[in-house]
């Protein structure tokens, strides 16, 4: 049977920072747990503050916006349920924004891909550090 890796990524609504302790790790673990109760192949999963990356390894006769439709709504509905005061706190009836993005993973590039998603919190951290870093006192173009 054919398959086709995914590169996918969403955000919380309205890129809400929720993605934070133990709403993080419950909400990469739900997203885990339903894949695995569905059979769907997940391949890597992980979060930076407002969003989520995956990848996904589907067969011919699974549709893509089904899959995405089940993983986005169950992990939802499971969060909302497990930290009720989320809805109160953050103002938001859903935990996610509408939609995703998504790329084909060539087979080559798979080592590459699996390396980006799993680096994301690393390479925030990264850019995080360089975005508070002084910046020189040098003139810029223009300036006189």
């Amino acid at each position: 049977m054919e398959t086709t890796v995914y590169h996918i990524w969403f955000a919380t609504k309205h890129r809400a920072w929720l993605l934070q302790g133990d709403i993080e790790r419950a909400a990469r673990d739900s997203i885990c747990l339903v894949a695995k109760e569905r059979r769907i192949q997940l391949l890597e999963c992980e979060t930076a503050v407002d969003h989520v990356h995956l990848l996904l390894r589907l067969g011919e006769n699974e549709s893509l916006p089904k899959v995405m439709s089940l993983l986005k709504g169950v992990s939802s509905y499971r969060l909302h349920c497990g930290f009720p005061e989320l809805k109160l706190d953050s103002g938001l009836e859903r935990f996610w924004q509408r939609g995703y993005g998504f790329r084909v993973v060539e087979p080559g590039s798979l080592a590459m891909r699996r390396r980006y998603v799993r680096t994301q919190k690393e390479r925030l951290d990264s850019f995080e550090e360089r975005s508070t870093m002084p910046r020189p006192s040098g003139r810029g173009i223009g300036h006189q």
